[in-house]
């Protein structure tokens, strides 16, 4: 039936969108957001007609059949079960999961990313695959998968795995699409994941979690009791993670403008260590030069009398300390050379994985035509490790990782087939590798007399021994990588009959900044002869 009145409302927001059936009784309505959808229909002659709220969905068509009934315009008919099942009108293939899903489903890590898993055709990646992603797309590459965060693509690009991957509370929903996907999906082969955070209603709503791991609720563990491999009983594992925070959306101005702000923060600490005993210099050894009748050390002060402490023989291994080197010596002064009476230590520490995160969503509805959108998120973690390396304390690493991403749409409704949209995405992945920290870190080699320029003057120069023995911070670091990506888009909706055309360009440059350090403070070596 041609020239009926069909109004399009989302039941969240109040926001409408009118249309009239063309001269085949078909109707259009472009690029809606996902949300909850009530259809409106109204001719003379005929009585109005309202369909039950249907759920739109990402890369859908929702497809409604109405069947208007005769009658006086002041009727209201209220219909159920119009909206197709089956998609009828887009041929990708793909699976969708709903924010309540998101939610309530446990997720260790509360990565959103990892539900992908429970969808047909997806499989987990390979224990040997060194490419980024933990998941293959009917049965893609893990790192040719394509990421989108509100339209915007979500790709690092060095490694292609995601940018910013917000938590389940901010998430509204996300699809998987695997294969058959139209030509706007064109960056990678390996399927699409397009995950859209939510929007605030013309209602407030709001949620506040926490979610807690202590090892104050758990059992010892078997291997910690066993008396074979342990006679003495080690205590349990510690292990205190927390994960808080909220959410909160609503209306600045009623059925115009909508804001949604999303938080997420983590403080986890646990017990490190280097997974068993590493033998170290005795104290002895360390401050009188007696190393105890050790064959090695006899023969060298054999070879080296000049070495040899007065009033003893070489036999006795025991180096005169005022000969230690003055580079040694700075070392065992400054505290960087470990030492313990029995020459073995167990070394234990605290290490931290500490996060921030926040996601703000804004909807602006300007006129009837114009919509303008806008999605800010941020991620800062600080992960503190104290054994990159070293086998001993006193040489903890910093490894940062400070991702941002921001997307903003301008939505154009030209007429009731025409529609445009523009997208410029923005998004930084701020890498800071092996950071040295802790006192050590500002002891430098001109403070220890070691003769050498280093390209970072950070850190001691590191030193390695033939036993196990690793003193001094990571050698991968301090590196700095920053990768911006910007991206422009442009895409024309145009309805002609029963055919939907769509017409794109996109342009993205993209920097990598980088500042590799590797080795730079040196390293000082020591093996047997």
């Amino acid at each position: 039936m041609p020239g009926v009145k069909v109004t399009v409302t989302n039941t969240g927001t109040g926001i409408a969108q009118v249309t009239n059936s063309d001269k085949d009784g078909n109707f259009h309505v472009l690029n809606l957001p996902i949300g909850t959808y009530v259809v409106t229909a109204e001719n003379s002659g005929f009585a109005k007609l309202n369909t039950e709220p249907q759920a739109l969905q990402i890369n859908q068509n929702l497809r409604f059949d109405i069947k208007m009934k005769v009658g006086s315009s002041q009727e209201v008919v209220d219909v159920s079960g119009t909206a197709a099942g089956v998609e009828t009108v887009n041929s990708t293939l793909g699976q969708s999961v709903t924010s309540r899903p998101i939610v309530d489903l446990p997720l260790n890590g509360r990565d959103v990313l990892q539900l992908a898993a429970l969808q047909p055709g997806v499989t987990e990646t390979n224990a040997d695959n060194g490419g980024a992603g933990n998941f293959s797309i009917a049965g893609g590459r893990t790192d040719s998968v394509t990421y989108l965060l509100d339209g915007g693509p979500n790709n690092n690009l060095l490694s292609n795995g995601v940018v910013y991957n917000p938590n389940p509370d901010t998430v509204a929903e996300f699809r998987i699409l695997q294969n058959n996907y139209t030509a706007e999906y064109g960056r990678n082969g390996g399927g699409v994941i397009s995950v859209v955070t939510k929007s605030g209603t013309n209602a407030i709503h709001g949620s506040a979690f926490e979610f807690l791991r202590n090892d104050a609720f758990n059992a010892n563990s078997y291997f910690n009791k066993n008396p074979i491999t342990n006679p003495t009983p080690l205590p349990r594992d510690i292990l205190k993670r927390n994960q808080f925070g909220g959410t909160v959306g609503g209306p600045i101005i009623k059925d115009r403008l909508f804001f949604f702000v999303g938080y997420q923060g983590q403080r986890q600490t646990a017990k490190e260590n280097t997974g068993g005993p590493t033998q170290v210099f005795t104290t002895a050894e360390l401050q009188n030069g007696d190393f105890a009748g050790d064959p090695g050390v006899a023969a060298f002060l054999s070879n080296n009398p000049y070495f040899q402490a007065p009033g003893t023989t070489a036999s006795q291994a025991i180096i005169d300390p005022t000969k230690f080197d003055p580079v040694a010596k700075a070392y065992i002064a400054a505290g960087l050379i470990p030492s313990s009476a029995s020459g073995f230590v167990t070394p234990t520490a605290t290490a931290k994985d500490n996060s921030n995160e926040l996601t703000v969503k804004i909807d602006f509805n300007v006129t009837s035509k114009d919509k303008i959108s806008a999605t800010l998120g941020g991620f800062r973690r600080n992960l503190l490790n104290n054994y990159e390396i070293a086998t001993v304390n006193g040489f903890p690493n910093i490894n940062g990782t400070h991702n941002y991403f921001f997307s903003g749409t301008y939505t154009r409704t030209i007429s009731n087939a025409a529609l445009n949209e523009f997208r410029f995405t923005a998004q930084r992945n701020l890498n800071q590798q092996e950071l040295p920290t802790g006192a050590n870190a500002s002891i430098t080699a001109a403070a220890l007399g070691v003769g050498i320029t280093p390209d970072a003057n950070v850190a001691p120069p590191n030193l390695s021994f033939d036993n196990n023995l690793y003193i001094g911070y990571s050698p991968q670091g301090p590196t700095t990588e920053a990768n911006n990506t910007f991206s422009y888009a442009d895409t024309f909706s145009w309805v002609k009959g029963r055919h939907n055309w769509k017409f794109g360009v996109g342009f993205t440059p993209y920097q990598n900044n980088t500042v590799y350090d590797y080795y730079t403070q040196g390293e000082i070596d020591f093996y047997a002869g």
